[in-house]
């Protein structure tokens, strides 16, 4: 199954693909990453639980203000709910398994109420999972067996994937105490509402001309205080954010559509053609109407 649409996140950064059914509380994708910059998936949320499984290069996760650099064979644990985004420096391939928490099980069942609710209420953030932990170690066993037990489509696979679901919210709730609990955070809260709606004003406007002044007031929040945020978060400025968003869609309209190179540029927030062509060429090595050539080739 491919990965999931980037263009599908509304101002609040809330992804709005239906990833899970009430039925079947349980979704699968692998994901392939060309690498270079702009390559990831870019910052979002959403209520299903997220596990991660680097299968094949880098994959940089980011959470509130932290980096997690993850090789083949790492992964990571996102709660439902957790802002965060993926960056691929280079080719890289990655198993992402997404399901509701329900899916452990139902609410109001005895289960619910003594490992899944108080889980969910502690406000932990996420952990990174190392083959070098033991533990971590078989809750990436268990998102490998997962990754064969979908791919299969054996008979009572669904009964076999919430068997592994389970053993793997079970291990996660029995090392809680490691989890990071960024939720406690007053400052790292704030940080990251302040963040998500920069983020939004920047995806929702970026068409238009555009200062950092402008990004911060719309926070409420100081230039100084704006770059302060992105450069925890993001580890970028909000210019340079505002200028990879409108790369990025101008690649893609690229791809999409037959529209001018110029057409493009106006669409994308670029003063002129001349000035998207310098950015992009910067940013991908070749020009606009060359990379469109190749792709289309």
């Amino acid at each position: 199954m491919p990965g999931c649409d980037p263009n599908r996140i509304d101002e609040t950064l809330h992804e709005l693909t239906v990833h899970c059914t009430p039925q079947y509380p349980f979704q699968h994708y692998l994901c392939h990453y060309d690498g270079g910059r702009g390559s990831g998936f870019p910052w979002h949320w959403h209520r299903e639980v997220e596990m991660v499984l680097v299968q094949r290069g880098v994959i940089h996760c980011l959470l509130g203000g932290e980096r997690l650099v993850l090789r083949g064979g790492e992964g990571v644990f996102i709660q439902s709910g957790t802002l965060h985004g993926y960056e691929a420096p280079d080719h890289a391939d990655m198993l992402s398994i997404l399901f509701m928490p329900e899916f452990v099980a139902p609410q109001g069942s005895v289960i619910h109420d003594r490992f899944v609710a108080p889980f969910l209420e502690e406000g932990l953030s996420h952990t990174a999972l190392r083959p070098s932990v033991d533990w971590q170690a078989e809750a990436l066993r268990c998102l490998r067996s997962l990754h064969a037990l979908f791919t299969a489509r054996q008979p009572a696979s669904e009964l076999l994937v919430h068997a592994d679901v389970c053993a793997l919210w079970a291990q996660l709730f029995a090392h809680r105490q490691q989890l990071v609990a960024q939720g406690r955070a007053e400052s790292a809260t704030l940080l990251q509402a302040r963040l998500r709606r920069m983020v939004a004003y920047i995806e929702t406007r970026f068409a238009q001309r555009m200062t950092l002044r402008d990004i911060a007031q719309d926070a409420n929040v100081s230039p100084s205080e704006a770059l302060r945020c992105f450069r925890c978060g993001l580890n970028a400025t909000p210019v340079a954010y505002l200028n990879q968003y409108r790369l990025n869609y101008a690649r893609s309209r690229l791809l999409s559509t037959t529209l001018t190179v110029t057409d493009i540029a106006t669409e994308s927030g670029f003063s002129s053609a001349a000035y998207l062509d310098r950015q992009f060429r910067r940013a991908y090595g070749v020009s606009p109407t060359a990379y469109r050539k190749q792709r289309a080739g």
